[in-house]
């Protein structure tokens, strides 16, 4: 390297002669010298010597401050790029030599100083950026997992004093959110909510990880981070208030925050702990809040399950009606949404049922978000009008969420009908109505769609059960190889029959020691009034011969209006023992279902008959020993 940059020096000077173009062609040859020295450094595994290296020719050929960048020199923010790169690829491999040179090397306490976000992002490049990202990541690939560098990294942004913030991001300077990096705690906060998670969408439900069994000793590190960044904005606010504190703001529930800086570090930190997966010591940091954060005390109060005494600062202390519901708000949320997690475990485990979903309503119903503020209000306000009136507003302004009958009770009995007919009664009356319409119009919309599937998955089953080959219960048999099948004819009742009675048509199947019954009945009669038929089953009730008798019943489950399927009766036959013909005594068994009168659907559709029982006996069925023969 020294041997490329002497030769390119003296080369420069005997072929510049003071000509400004051609010292700069000479500058670009020399960098491309130190660039390709750099990459060689960096494969043998020499980075340090690669970034003094790079940083010293750097100084000596900067390019000039001009509208036009000569060819071949670095500009400063190339420069910083290339460190920045290069130092982030040295963290993302987790050596313990490369990490530890990353937090020692001036390189890095240069670019945090020089450019903060491109020097921040060293740390951050190999966090998770996303929620698919974050459900990814186990306890050894958190960002706090490692016992050692999390810290380090922490107390080296708090020791860095940014020069004037280098390159702001412009586009979003308007944007409250953004935190300037000019000083060391703005970049340790951010650094900590991009491995928090915080600002990077982290799911705030439980994933397959958080169910396993987590080191203790790595969630109190991880605590400790949390405590961290919310004490580092708590002093961001603090530090921003100074001493100008108005005490009237304060209780009127005001920030008082002079800075639009303040205003930044108070809404990250009340957006910190109003986020589930925060891990904050709750009850250390109630007694470190300055008695002027009241809504910040509410906050962490309702982290430690204290929420009556949580709205009471809000209600009473901050004297907004606004702030307590928008808290009752919060609760409510992440109540329904727990609610409906544990649905659906009782559904994947198939232990929901009405029982148990009353049960879950009910529980649920009894954790009301509301009725602590409506208590609070009725006893906590001095005057009493006024918290009477308070509570019926909540009831009005809440009244699709609040437990009615419970919230009712909790008024005083002097209170009148009148006064809360019209903000309340009313309109609960209306939403109900208007909710009892809507769940018939589903509830007519699901039976359609549900007697719909009925019928088709009552099609698919006919049409399968009348192939002898695919009937489930005839499979097991074990025929043997069919012999042949009779002709179709028509079975007629022995005397008169019921106006119901269906058309039915008769094949006798014969195998070597079996005789299968097919009888195709259709639902044809009119006096039916297009209902169903139900469990019918072709019977044979006596054999004249002992050498065939039953032994199998395939009934039909259920027949629609117009439909035709297949009962079987497998009757097991001795040929050989046969003395002459065996006259089969035969009936058929079906049931007129019932009708819902609604829907006009039958009722237990597929699942079983419900309604009138008929036993008809068919004439006498002939089976001859010569059937048993393939002729």
């Amino acid at each position: 390297l020294n041997t490329n940059a002497t030769a390119s020096t003296s080369g420069g000077m005997v072929a510049s002669s003071g000509k400004r173009n051609s010292g700069y062609s000479q500058a670009s040859l020399h960098m491309e010298f130190v660039e390709a020295a750099t990459w060689l450094l960096r494969s043998c595994g020499r980075h340090e010597r690669a970034i003094d290296v790079l940083h010293a020719r750097l100084q000596q050929h900067r390019a000039p401050e001009s509208a036009k960048q000569p060819i071949g020199f670095w500009s400063n923010i190339k420069y910083e790029s290339y460190t920045a790169t290069h130092l982030s690829e040295l963290w993302g491999t987790r050596k313990e030599a490369a990490c530890q040179l990353v937090l020692d090397s001036h390189a890095t306490i240069r670019l945090l100083e020089n450019n903060p976000r491109l020097g921040l992002n060293v740390f951050t490049v190999n966090h998770p950026q996303n929620a698919s990202e974050w459900k990814q990541v186990g306890d050894q690939d958190d960002p706090l997992g490692h016992p050692k560098y999390p810290p380090q990294v922490v107390q080296l942004l708090k020791s860095i004093n940014p020069a004037v913030p280098y390159m702001q991001d412009n586009a979003k300077e308007e944007d409250e959110e953004v935190l300037p990096m000019d000083s060391g705690r703005a970049l340790a906060v951010t650094f900590l909510e991009s491995a928090i998670g915080i600002s990077t969408n982290r799911p705030t439900d439980e994933d397959e990880f958080d169910t396993l069994q987590s080191d203790e000793s790595m969630q109190e590190r991880i605590a400790d981070f949390h405590d961290e960044l919310c004490y580092l904005l708590l002093e961001g606010v603090i530090s921003e208030r100074g001493d100008q504190v108005n005490p009237q703001a304060d209780a009127g529930g005001q920030d008082g925050d002079t800075t639009s800086l303040g205003r930044i570090y108070r809404q990250k930190l009340r957006r910190f702990l109003r986020w589930p997966r925060a891990k904050i010591r709750s009850e250390r940091l109630l007694t470190s809040l300055p008695k002027a954060f009241k809504q910040e005390q509410a906050l962490v109060l309702g982290r430690l399950g204290r929420h009556e005494e949580a709205l009471k600062i809000l209600y009473c202390d901050c004297k907004s009606m606004n702030l307590a519901l928008e808290y009752c708000d919060m609760l409510h949320e992440r109540r329904e949404i727990r609610k409906e997690k544990e649905r659906a475990r009782l559904a994947a485990s198939g232990m929901l049922d009405d029982r148990t979903t009353e049960e879950l309503d009910q529980r649920f119903e009894r954790e009301n978000a509301y009725l602590p503020l409506v208590r609070v209000a009725l006893e906590s306000d001095v005057d009493k009008k006024r918290g009477t009136a308070s509570a019926i507003q909540i009831l009005a302004l809440r009244r699709g969420e609040i437990d009615r009958a419970a919230a009712l009770r909790l008024l005083p009995n002097n209170v009148p009908v009148s006064a809360v007919a019209r903000p309340f009664l009313i309109p609960a009356l209306v939403d109900s109505e208007s909710q009892a319409r809507r769940l018939k119009v589903v509830s007519s919309l699901l039976r359609a769609r549900h007697t719909a599937l009925k019928q088709q998955l009552t099609e698919a089953q006919l049409k399968a059960q009348a192939n002898l080959h695919v009937v489930q219960q005839l499979k097991s048999l074990n025929f043997g190889e069919p012999l042949h099948s009779t002709k179709p004819f028509k079975a007629r009742p022995s005397s008169s029959a019921s106006s119901t009675f269906p058309d039915v048509v008769i094949v006798k199947h014969f195998f070597p020691r079996h005789v299968v019954i097919q009888a195709k009945v259709s639902n044809n009669s009119y006096a039916v009034d297009g209902r169903a038929l139900g469990n019918i089953a072709f019977v044979v009730a006596e054999s004249s011969e002992e050498a065939i008798q039953p032994s199998t019943q395939v009934p039909i489950k259920v027949l629609p209006f117009k439909a035709t399927g297949s009962a079987w009766c497998v009757l097991v036959a001795a040929p050989n023992r046969m003395e002459g013909t065996a006259i089969l005594t035969c009936e058929l068994r079906y049931t007129v279902m019932g009708v819902d009168a609604t829907s006009g659907t039958p009722l237990s559709f597929g699942q079983g008959a419900s309604g009138r029982t008929f036993v008809e006996e068919l004439q006498d069925i002939e089976v001859f020993a010569s059937h048993f023969s393939r002729t």
